[in-house]
């Protein structure tokens, strides 16, 4: 759901105040209800991204990053695996026993 930023400014006393609403819906309700209060009063609904959205999209990102580091260094693992010299019956290393 979109959610909405309701900006009003009255303009007799100079008085500008911004309100999150929850829906773009509740934002053009509460516009109506403001200009039947005052009708010289200047109202705006911008629509706002949802901060759930921006911190779930965040946190993929950085689960992606583990995942790609996790994966580096089990590749980097095989390698090692590979390149290794057993002596032979051994599961270590010639390196590794010294």
């Amino acid at each position: 759901m979109i959610k909405a930023l309701l900006i009003v400014i009255a303009l007799g006393g100079g008085v500008n105040h911004t309100t999150d609403m929850p829906s773009m819906k509740s934002c053009l309700d509460a516009r109506i209800t403001i200009m039947k209060q005052d009708p010289n009063a200047k109202t705006l609904c911008v629509p706002k991204e949802d901060d759930t959205v921006k911190i779930q999209g965040m946190f993929d990102i950085f689960l992606n990053l583990i995942d790609k580091i996790k994966e580096y260094e089990e590749i980097d693992r095989l390698n090692r695996e590979e390149d290794c010299k057993r002596i032979s019956g051994s599961f270590v290393c010639e390196e590794q026993m010294g």
